[in-house]
């Protein structure tokens, strides 16, 4: 779990740390100018401040940026508000839970739009959108499973796959809940690192994650994908690469699917 190369937790423990020695250096300056304690709300900007540039420093993504900020100013809050400590330490740890994809491989939740599923059903053919043949569709990164949900609604066929794969804890379990919920066992939602994930047989890969690691998962898909297959990133591009055809999408953030038909060449 790697930050550019960087743990996570060497950034954390190095924000948090700049943050104390921050506070103590310059409540001491302040005490000697002025003779007072520095303010409580002086203290909590200047440490997550402090740490939130130390994660800046190491170029943390935006969310783990605002996660070593909210570190000192929860606790702080706490300590001054006399609660327990179990109450910002819980909200940090559901924090945690929610954003782990943030966290250690830079991807942030995104949810597809309806118009992005509508689209996303027509590059396998009207046949098997007719539910006239059996199509396997993998979601790398899944979220809380809406992709391959409305996949499963739009293509009937009984042989159908619709595979989701997810290890961020609270989206997965939301995923999980609703693939049950729906009684389709053509849905599958899979506690799985997206790197871990056998890509091989699947007639459509489907990816909406960040520009971090397009590169690399390009490469696995490459490797990994079978011939003939689609590849679509959502927004994202791949360095070097250019897809065989952009899909415009209207709606929500305005942006396109990128298609790349796997050829088998590596």
């Amino acid at each position: 779990m790697t930050l550019r190369g960087r743990k996570p937790m060497l950034i954390a423990a190095a924000s948090q740390i700049a943050a104390v020695l921050a506070v103590l250096a310059v409540v001491q300056i302040h005490f000697r100018v002025t003779g007072e304690d520095l303010p409580f709300w002086g203290k909590i900007v200047l440490a997550s401040g402090t740490a939130s540039a130390v994660a800046a420093l190491f170029r943390a993504g935006l969310a783990w940026i605002v996660f070593m900020a909210a570190l000192p100013a929860l606790f702080a809050m706490a300590v001054r508000a006399d609660l327990p400590l179990w109450i910002p330490g819980g909200i940090l740890v559901l924090m945690a839970l929610a954003l782990r994809n943030v966290i250690g491989d830079r991807v942030p939740l995104y949810l597809s739009n309806r118009e992005t599923m509508e689209k996303l059903a027509t590059l396998l053919g009207p046949d098997s959108a007719a539910g006239n043949r059996p199509v396997r569709i993998l979601d790398l990164g899944c979220g809380t499973g809406s992709v391959p949900m409305a996949m499963a609604r739009i293509h009937s066929h009984p042989d159908s796959r619709f595979v989701g794969v997810e290890n961020a804890p609270i989206p997965f379990l939301i995923a999980r809940a609703r693939a049950v919920l729906s009684g389709d066992r053509r849905v599958l939602i899979r506690w799985q690192s997206l790197w871990d994930a056998d890509l091989a047989g699947y007639d459509l890969i489907y990816a909406f994650l960040s520009p971090h690691p397009m590169a690399d998962l390009f490469e696995k898909v490459r490797r990994g994908m079978t011939p003939g297959g689609i590849f679509v990133s959502n927004s994202f591009e791949v360095p070097g690469h250019e897809p065989d055809r952009r899909m415009p999408i209207q709606s929500g953030r305005a942006t396109s699917l990128l298609i790349w038909q796997i050829r088998g060449d590596v």
